[in-house]
This record gives C-alpha cells, sequence and structure tokens, in this order.
C-alpha cells in the first residue's frame, strides 16, 4: 500500500492554459478541499476485488464503508505495445468504462504508466541507463517515444462523458523518479534529461496532441529533505499536483517522512 500527500497550492489555473472547464473544476475542488481533509482512493477499484472480478457495481471499497471511493487509480502500462489489458491486467476496452462509471458518479480518476523501457523492450524496470536521454529529441529512440506518446493519446482523448466532454484526469506519469528500480530512476539519468524529459511529454500531450484534459502530477519515492524532492523537480509551470509514494515497509509502522518542510510551503 501506499500513501500520496498532494497540494495543489501552486497556481490558481491549472498549467494548461487552454484545461476544459471540467478540468478546470476539477482543479478548483481540489484547492478548495486541499484543508479539510483527504479523499480516499483505491487502484482498480471497480475492476476486481476480494474474491470476485469484472462484476458490474462491485467494490470493495463500498462494500467496507458503504461509499465507493472518491479517487480511482488506474494505469496504461502495456498500452505502448498494443496489449488488450494493463499490467495490471484489466482490458483497457473494460477500464474506460470503469472510468466512465467513476466519472459519472463523481469520482476523480488518476492513471499511471509503467511503460516498458524504450531502448531495450523490455519492461519499466530493466533500469538501463541511457535510456531517457534515447528518447529525448534528438535521440534514437525520440520516434518511438513519440509513437508510444500517440497511443497514450488515443486512449485520453476516447474517455468521454455522456454529453461527449473529456474526462479529467490527474496523470501521474514517471512516478517515483528519485528511486532505482525505474529506467527513469534517478541512478540512471541526471536530473536535467528527467526534467527535460517530464516537460516533453506535457509538451507533446497539450501540444501536439491537443490533449486538455489532464492535471500533472509530479510524484516522487519518499525522500530525506527539500532538495532531494527538488532535485528533478520540472517546474511550477509544469506541474498541478505534488506528491510522494510511501510503502509500509516494516513492522512497526514507522512513516518515512517525518515534519517535511515540504508542506510547509505556501
Amino acid at each position: 500500500m501506499f500513501l500520496v500527500f498532494v497540494s495543489t497550492n501552486l497556481h490558481a489555473q491549472p498549467v494548461d492554459v487552454a484545461a476544459t472547464k471540467e478540468t478546470l473544476h476539477l482543479y478548483q475542488f481540489l484547492q478548495k478541499t486541499f484543508h479539510l481533509g483527504i479523499l480516499f482512493g483505491h487502484q482498480d477499484d471497480l475492476a476486481y476485488g476480494v474474491n470476485w472480478k469484472y462484476v458490474d457495481g462491485n467494490s470493495d471499497v463500498q462494500s467496507a464503508v458503504g461509499a465507493y471511493p472518491a479517487v480511482y487509480g488506474w494505469e496504461l502500462g502495456r498500452i505502448e505495445n498494443d496489449a488488450t489489458n494493463n499490467i495490471d491486467g484489466v482490458p483497457f476496452a473494460k477500464m474506460r468504462q470503469y472510468i466512465q462509471t467513476a466519472y459519472e458518479r463523481g469520482g476523480i480518476i488518476t492513471i499511471s504508466w509503467h511503460l516498458n523501457n524504450p531502448l531495450t523492450g523490455k519492461t519499466a524496470w530493466d533500469p538501463v541507463p541511457g535510456t531517457v536521454a534515447s528518447i529525448l529529441p534528438g535521440g534514437e529512440k525520440n520516434a518511438v517515444y513519440n509513437s508510444w506518446l500517440d497511443k497514450v493519446a488515443n486512449f485520453l482523448q476516447s474517455l468521454t462523458g455522456k454529453y461527449g466532454e473529456a474526462i479529467p484526469v490527474i496523470f501521474r506519469p514517471f512516478h517515483e523518479l528519485n528511486g532505482n528500480w525505474f529506467w527513469w530512476g534517478k541512478a540512471h539519468c541526471t536530473p536535467d534529461e528527467m526534467i527535460r524529459l517530464y516537460r516533453y511529454t506535457e509538451h507533446y500531450l497539450k501540444d501536439v496532441k491537443n490533449i486538455h484534459h489532464l492535471l500533472y502530477a509530479f510524484n516522487t519515492d519518499q525522500f530525506a529533505n527539500l532538495n532531494e524532492y527538488e532535485e528533478r523537480y520540472p517546474g511550477n509551470a509544469f506541474v498541478d499536483i505534488v506528491g510522494f509514494d510511501i510503502y509500509q515497509r516494516d513492522n512497526n509502522g514507522k512513516a518515512f517522512v517525518h515534519n517535511s518542510p515540504f508542506f510547509d510551503r505556501k
């Protein structure tokens, strides 16, 4: 399990100046509710659970507390390979339907992407140095990466509500980027390369693919101090939401981050 602590106190408006009205409304809602409490989320909530799979209306959260989660997490990994199912085993067609169902219920959608290593063709957990550099403009795999972004864009553009409006999505690319387990991790690229990749990805989706229903989330793993957190931060002009992942890895319930000055910032 992981906890994500998010703040939307970076801007009065989303970083995408052409954001759809629905996306703007989501951003404003997050701004207003940030200090009021916690929005509970659950990955793949409508797709499967304890002793069930693909049953319409089912949700372990709803079964446990009598209400569906506020936030629904989904995953795009393997879409770059034209696979039928994502890395969680959920068919993309069903995932689209679940996102639409959750949105109509008033839920918030967040999507991550465990994309394969474009340099080697292996999984996201193939941390080969030089991969990030290879997909930046001028790199040998830039065209491959662009083609993968095209597939992501096609899926995102297919997420529409009952009136044809684009469903707002919190997009969380390159999560846990200060760890070393993914090919975009800190041991496998420079801070400048990671910042350029984040900015390039956002530029491609917004300005090349004309996608304007995304809020962009910057998400690290555990960190020791503010300097480490900010080392690969792409800048306020590219980030709507900030957060980090924390996993319960010991038996003592110890938190990995204590009294972080980051969350005292305005």
